[in-house]
């Protein structure tokens, strides 16, 4: 259970004192409201569909459905609407649930404090899906087509984009690194967010420069740079926590 106490200050907080670097209550932004999200997602998906229906008569059945490590196709579906129109409706279904948790997140005052980032980040996401969409569209007429140098590709840009908001967000349970210790204290917040976030920026770019390899490397570097990322932060955080609250 966390707590919206500013820690780590000599003095005692008095009753009804709003801790040091917080805003008073009625100085945060209202909630976020549906008219406050994105737009551009809902165009994105209705072009995904769009194209889909516009190919769907010279696709070739069956299409890669699956691609291994390798960078191969190694499963096929025959064509139909769930085997061609999947990553629409997972693009539609990833951006109605981007929208709806801000509004389960206890700080989504905080949030709406950084609700640009969070925009683009959700224009990005489903910007994602559609990269993927296109490419299978494309392996689907001709096998040979990379589709996971185009995934390296873009994941790593999203990362890189995901990193350069995450060092300036406020605190929240939606966005950034979230933990007890990060959400229990706005400095271990704020410093953990801003590591995580050079983090992000350097696995991002990392991801990117390794499509050059061989489709396999190039997972292995993902993953390993995201395991060693994902031990840095949480460790950052940990310790700072500790050192700012040596009794817990």
């Amino acid at each position: 259970m966390t707590s919206d106490r500013q820690f780590g200050s000599d003095a005692q907080d008095s009753p009804g004192q709003v801790p040091v670097g917080a805003a008073p209550p009625d100085e945060l932004p209202a909630p976020p409201k549906l008219r406050d999200f994105t737009k551009l997602p809902l165009l994105i998906v209705a072009a995904m569909f769009v194209a889909g229906a516009v190919l769907y008569p010279s696709l070739p059945s069956p299409i890669p459905t699956h691609w291994g490590i390798s960078g191969a196709p190694d499963a096929f579906s025959a064509k139909s609407f769930g085997s061609v129109f999947l990553l629409p409706l997972i693009a539609a279904g990833v951006y109605a649930l981007l929208v709806v948790v801000p509004f389960l997140d206890p700080k989504r005052r905080n949030l709406k404090m950084s609700f640009r980032a969070y925009n683009i980040v959700i224009d990005a996401v489903v910007g994602l899906e559609a990269v993927v969409f296109a490419a299978t569209l494309l392996a689907a007429y001709d096998n040979r087509f990379d589709v996971a140098k185009v995934i390296l590709v873009a994941v790593g840009l999203l990362f890189a984009l995901i990193g350069n908001f995450m060092t300036t967000v406020k605190q929240n349970w939606t966005f950034g690194v979230r933990v007890s210790w990060t959400l229990s204290d706005e400095v271990v917040w704020s410093k953990t967010n801003r590591l995580g976030g050079y983090l992000f920026v350097a696995v991002g770019l990392l991801t990117v420069a390794s499509s050059v390899l061989p489709s396999t490397y190039g997972l292995f570097v993902l993953l390993g740079s995201l395991a060693v990322m994902l031990v840095v932060t949480y460790a950052y955080a940990y310790l700072l926590y500790r050192s700012r609250h040596p009794e817990a």
